[in-house]
């Protein structure tokens, strides 16, 4: 039986998690019965609340001035014995920090995405989730739930990802995570592995006549150009140590997330926009009426290695996450594509026959059988299939691969051995 609600005012947010109420948040007022006026609700998930394994829900109670000194006595009792059980139930998930448990459970994998344009990851016209990261969201639930397709996608930004991360609604965040330091010591959250290799760099109206770093350093004593760069990003770090290393004139206009400048910067309200090298070109070539109209740099000045960003307590969790993108860079080494894998099987090539599990190990330590690399290239793809789809030639942004080349190519991307 559901505790009731205890009479005055209540402000409640609940994630969902192994809490006494169903998820929603509420705000308005409640009856002397604890029946609630203004009633506002809002799933945040397809499945029953009561089978998450995240946060009980946050309160803040507050019994209305006229009610008996008898009922406050009541009140006070139900709601310290509530926020007494949501504490147990949290701290026993917590010790416990099984983020594979969890998503076996619901049967389905949250994945927080940053909407950071086509290509990268953006709503398409049928309503539906599209882009490089959200394909490293199905290869992961492709991974532990068997099925690429068993992904909610739950939209975040810069500012609150690593919110809504450690909080619990999401498993997983995939977007232009930038690694640092900084983020990956202080912050409770880490960084698996790094799945795109940026850089920082500018994009400019064309009429301006600027079109490369070169051409900022050579506008001394003209008047300052804008530019527009998002809060709590490293873009702002980086755009502010090269201003002070170069002393370029630039009047920097933040906006509260990245993709908050766009506006402005289409409407001339900025006259540069900074950010990854290849978020700026999704922006052009889908955000603007006429893409010939603004030119991208062609330099950086910053690394931007990218990542998918997993809670710091779940060791194992980081493992699957890491080994799941390590797999698709192995398997277009190794020549393996979603339409050749079954056919790759009878190869001779031990670590080729162990990701398609012909020979077992693949899921030793992850706690996964061993046929979740094949699920994963065979729904998904390799690395390669996953770039040329969304980025490279086979895509409208037709972006060069670069750093993110296989190694064997002049590029970064390497995948360990699997091993024995």
């Amino acid at each position: 039986m559901l505790p009731p609600f205890p009479p005055g005012t209540l402000k409640w947010t609940n994630y969902g998690g192994r809490s006494p109420w169903p998820p929603f948040s509420y705000v308005g007022a409640l009856s002397a019965k604890g029946t609630a006026d203004g009633f506002r609700a809002s799933r945040r998930s397809w499945r029953s609340s009561l089978r998450f394994h995240t946060l009980p829900g946050e309160a803040i109670l507050t019994p209305s001035a006229n009610t008996s000194r008898k009922a406050k006595v009541m009140w006070l009792a139900r709601s310290l014995a509530a926020v007494l059980l949501g504490v147990l139930l949290t701290a026993g998930t917590s010790a416990r920090s099984d983020t594979l448990e969890h998503v076996r459970d619901i049967g389905i994998l949250r994945c927080g995405l940053t909407s950071s344009g086509v290509g990268l990851s953006a709503i398409d016209s049928t309503g539906q989730w599209q882009g490089f990261y959200t394909d490293m969201c199905r290869a992961l639930a492709a991974a532990v739930t068997g099925n690429a397709d068993h992904v909610e996608f739950i939209e975040t930004d810069s500012a609150n990802r690593v919110a809504v991360l450690r909080r619990g609604e999401v498993d997983v965040v995939m977007g232009a995570n930038t690694w640092t330091l900084q983020r990956d010591t202080t912050l409770g959250v880490s960084f698996p592995v790094v799945y795109l290799y940026d850089g920082q760099s500018f994009m400019a109206h064309r009429s301006l006549g600027v079109a490369s770093l070169s051409d900022l350093a050579k506008r001394a004593g003209a008047p300052p150009l804008s530019v527009c760069v998002g809060e709590q990003t490293t873009s702002i770090h980086n755009l502010e140590a090269w201003i002070a290393r170069t002393g370029a004139q630039l009047v920097v206009r933040r906006t509260l997330t990245a993709t908050g400048g766009t506006f402005p910067f289409f409407t001339h309200q900025c006259d540069l926009i900074t950010n990854d090298q290849i978020w700026l070109h999704g922006k052009r070539l889908y955000g603007a009426s006429d893409s010939q109209k603004y030119v991208i740099f062609p330099e950086t000045f910053s690394k931007e290695p990218l990542g998918p960003m997993v809670r710091s307590d779940d060791r194992r969790w980081f493992d699957i996450v890491r080994w799941v993108f390590l797999v698709t860079v192995l398997a277009e080494e190794k020549g393996i594509t979603a339409t050749n894998a079954q056919d790759m099987r009878t190869s001779e090539d031990m670590d080729v026959r162990k990701l398609l599990g012909v020979n077992s190990g693949l899921g030793q330590g992850l706690g996964l059988g061993d046929a979740w690399g094949w699920r994963v290239v065979t729904q998904v793809g390799n690395y390669g299939e996953i770039y040329e789809r969304h980025l490279g030639q086979g895509s409208p942004l037709r972006i060069e691969r670069g750093l993110n080349a296989q190694w064997t190519q002049g590029g970064l991307m390497y995948a360990p051995p699997l091993g024995e």
